[in-house]
C-alpha cells in the first residue's frame, strides 16, 4: 500500500468512527473529514497558525508505547461557532466561551483525537493511551510552548492533520496536532518533513 493510501485508509476509518461518535453526542448529522497529513518542524507551525493569534486548544496527554500530547485547535471565531452548533444556540451567539462550552469543546477533543489515535494504534500494532484532556484559549504560539515544556525533552516535530467540520451548510475547519516522537508513525504512514 502506498503512502497516500494509508494516511486515506486511517483518515477514512477514524473519520466514521468520528462522525458518527459527534451526531450521536449533539444529536445531529455531522460529517468529519481528515482532509491532509503532514510532518512539519515545530517551528514552523506558523504558516498553518499565526503565532499570535487566539485559538482554543485542547490538550490530551498521550503515554504508551510513544509518549506526548495530542493538540485539537480551533482558531477563536471557529469555536464560537463550534460551540453554538454543539450546545444548540442561534447562530452568533457565542462570543464567550462558558464553562458548558469548554466542556463540549473538551469532548469533541476526546472524540476526535480518540478515535485517530486507535486507527493509529491498531494499524502500527502498539498501545496508546490518551488521558483527561485540559484546555486553554490562548494565542496559539503560546499554548504550543506550553505543551512543549511539560515533556522531558524537546519536541522538534510534529504531525499536522487538517480537519473539517461539515455541519450543512456549514463547513467549520480545525487541526490536529500530534506532538510526540513520531518516527514510528512517519515510517508507517510514509511521510517526510514539509520544511
Amino acid at each position: 500500500m502506498n503512502t497516500k493510501n494509508k494516511f486515506q485508509e486511517v483518515s477514512k476509518l477514524a473519520a466514521v468512527n468520528t462522525s458518527e461518535a459527534l451526531s450521536k453526542l449533539i444529536d445531529r448529522v455531522v460529517s468529519i473529514e481528515f482532509s491532509s497529513a503532514e510532518v512539519k518542524k515545530v517551528e514552523n507551525l506558523s504558516p498553518i497558525i499565526n503565532p499570535e493569534e487566539i485559538t482554543a486548544g485542547i490538550y490530551l496527554p498521550i503515554t504508551g508505547d510513544i509518549k506526548g500530547a495530542a493538540l485539537l485547535i480551533f482558531p477563536k471565531e471557529t469555536a464560537f461557532t463550534l460551540c453554538d452548533l454543539l450546545v444548540k444556540r442561534e447562530p452568533g451567539t457565542t462570543r464567550k466561551l462558558s464553562e458548558l462550552d469548554i466542556s463540549a469543546l473538551k469532548e469533541v477533543g476526546n472524540i476526535l483525537s480518540g478515535n485517530y489515535l486507535a486507527v493509529l494504534s491498531n494499524m502500527m500494532k502498539i498501545k496508546i493511551i490518551e488521558h483527561i484532556p485540559s484546555f486553554s484559549f490562548d494565542m496559539f504560539g503560546a499554548i504550543i510552548s506550553q505543551i512543549i515544556t511539560k515533556f522531558a525533552q524537546k519536541v522538534e516535530e510534529a504531525l499536522v492533520v487538517e480537519i473539517e467540520f461539515i455541519f450543512k451548510p456549514t463547513i467549520l475547519k480545525g487541526y490536529l496536532l500530534m506532538l510526540f516522537e513520531i518516527e514510528k508513525i512517519k515510517k508507517t504512514l510514509g511521510l517526510t518533513i514539509s520544511k
